[in-house]
């Protein structure tokens, strides 16, 4: 294994440690601060709507900043974070500043995940190996192994201990950022105002658009279900060390699909693969759904790894090799915004509201409606896709 490879593999594993300990918590952390199901729905939507607008204009300003490599840039992101994590874990905030901090927080640590990936997707262009699907798989290596950590942390300790696991994680990973070679956005000249705009970029590329409409859909009932996880382990029995457990299998199963994308994405190819981790969505999600016991929900969550686990890495490589160079990091962007924006703004809003006026069942049954919808779409356009093929095909 290279250097750079090593390297990389490093950052994805600190930096997805730190993103657990922002968001993996969030219910158990702001439940401690009296926040009801509903308010938490308004915070992780709101940080979702937030990051459908500060997300693109951050890569764009990422862009157009030429003095500094994408690492520094990320240092100062991270700089932040910490910051208002500290002030949100051990300051006696009130309600309205506590949701507004951590809105923000959670916003820009969602952001700032297509700037990683650029990262590897310029490494690549450079010439250097580097294999993405693994280093991102060690992430949810690293995200699984710190919820089982974190879920002592919360059970042994206060919510706010989960500080300690941000501000560590987050220094380490700052060093690692100071080690690897730098990365610089490869927008040049006059050309950097172009592709830049993401409404542009869902209409030039309107299959691109079309997919992460669907996954969006997809993503906005996992990220239901990934915030109010506590609540359904609570329902069936567990506890928030259940939680860290929960967690772990979810991310777990991530590392072997994310791992051999390269090699499936060169058997199979990248349309396919996304049509498979749309199906594999249904799986898991309804097993979830239906879950009569822990032991169930756990099996419907491992198969995490054939969803959003193959999804990831998948969606990111098509974006490199279907995108001008011009619009690679916008590219990334809209990933973000269509899932971890549009879609968990969706799923966490409407899932706290129906938890707290109409009950859990509803909520489940929503998420099953939007995991149907979401797979429908992503496979509907595959077939639409190969009829035009027979079509033109015939016509020949």
């Amino acid at each position: 294994m290279n250097k750079v490879q090593m390297k990389y593999n490093f950052l994805h594993i600190l930096y997805w440690m730190n993103t657990l300990s922002i968001v993996g918590f969030v219910a158990v952390l702001l439940q401690s601060k009296g926040l009801s199901n509903t308010e938490i729905g308004i915070v992780t939507g709101a940080s979702s709507m937030t990051t459908i607008f500060l997300s693109p204009i951050l890569s764009a300003q990422c862009a157009k900043i030429k003095k500094l490599s994408l690492q520094q840039l990320l240092i100062v992101f991270l700089t932040i974070e910490c910051g208002s994590f500290l002030s949100i874990g051990f300051l006696p905030l009130s309600k309205a500043v506590l949701m507004i901090l951590y809105i923000g927080l959670y916003a820009l640590n969602i952001s700032t995940v297509p700037l990683v990936s650029t990262i590897a997707m310029n490494y690549i262009e450079e010439g250097k190996k580097i294999n993405f699907g693994l280093s991102r798989g060690l992430g949810s290596i690293s995200y699984a192994v710190s919820a089982v950590i974190a879920g002592q942390l919360v059970s042994h300790f206060a919510p706010s201990s989960l500080c300690l696991l941000c501000i560590g994680s987050a220094v380490i990973c700052m060093l690692i950022l100071i080690v690897l070679p730098p990365s610089y956005s490869k927008q040049k000249g006059q050309n950097t105002e172009e592709g830049t705009n993401i409404v542009s970029i869902a209409l030039n590329y309107r299959k691109l658009t079309g997919l992460l409409l669907g996954f969006g859909l997809a993503f906005a009932a996992s990220a239901c279900l990934g915030t109010y996880l506590i609540n359904i382990i609570s329902e069936l029995g567990g506890n928030a060390s259940m939680l860290g457990i929960a967690t772990f299998f979810m991310a777990a199963s991530e590392l072997p699909c994310m791992a051999a994308a390269p090699k499936l994405m060169r058997r199979f190819g990248t349309k396919k693969l996304l049509c498979i981790a749309a199906l594999f969505y249904i799986v898991r999600n309804i097993t979830v759904c239906l879950a009569p016991n822990l032991p169930i929900l756990f099996l419907g969550l491992a198969f995490q790894g054939l969803s959003y686990g193959l999804f990831t890495p998948v969606i990111t490589y098509y974006v490199a090799e279907n995108l001008e160079k011009k619009d690679q990091i916008m590219g990334q962007t809209m990933i973000g915004v269509m899932t971890s924006g549009v879609g968990a703004a969706l799923g966490n809003t409407m899932g706290g509201m129906l938890q707290d006026t109409y009950g859990m069942q509803t909520m489940l049954f929503f998420v099953m409606f939007l995991t149907l919808g979401g797979a429908g779409i992503v496979n509907g356009l595959n077939i639409l896709r190969a009829s035009k093929k027979e079509i033109q095909l015939a016509s020949r």
